[in-house]
């Protein structure tokens, strides 16, 4: 899996697919199947894809820091900036601090964007046996991908590279 962070607001359509050649670049040792160019599929109730089943995607966009998970299995991440929050809006989350908090909400929100649930079942536990990577990224931001245990190799874009 290949994690693309860029620190601006970007558009997430040319993100996604300046992310991608980067990715196939990369993964074309491993995977010469890889198309050139991909489009991005949107279909009601399901969460976006690309146009091959040789590459999985997934964004998050938090206070300024965007975040592509790319990999060769199904994939969901979330980013947030650590900030405070009203804990008692969030009581389904038993939470010590704000890092604490963010640690199992991004968890969660990953979770529910890697198996396309939504986020109306961000209430429920993730199970046991689900794969989780995380990340402190950048001073006051943290990161969690759910997607089956894999290598993580992360790149930080440049946004005005994006096209």
């Amino acid at each position: 899996m290949i994690l693309f962070f860029v620190r601006a607001d970007v558009d997430s359509d040319r993100f996604v697919k300046h992310c991608y050649a980067h990715y196939r670049d990369i993964m074309r040792q491993y995977n010469p199947n890889l198309p050139p160019q991909v489009r991005i599929l949107r279909e009601e109730g399901k969460k976006p894809r690309l146009d091959t089943d040789e590459a999985y995607f997934n964004l998050s966009h938090s206070h300024g820091l965007s975040v592509l998970a790319i990999s060769h299995a199904p994939i969901g991440v979330d980013v947030e900036m650590v900030r405070p929050i009203d804990f008692a809006k969030f009581d389904f989350i038993s939470a010590e601090n704000e890092q604490d908090f963010f640690e199992q909400w991004t968890q969660r929100e990953s979770y529910v964007k890697f198996t396309g649930e939504g986020l109306g079942a961000m209430r429920k536990q993730p199970p046991a046996d689900a794969h989780f990577e995380h990340f402190d990224v950048f001073d006051g931001y943290h990161v969690c991908v759910c997607a089956e245990e894999q290598n993580v190799t992360a790149y930080e874009m440049n946004a005005e590279d994006i096209d």
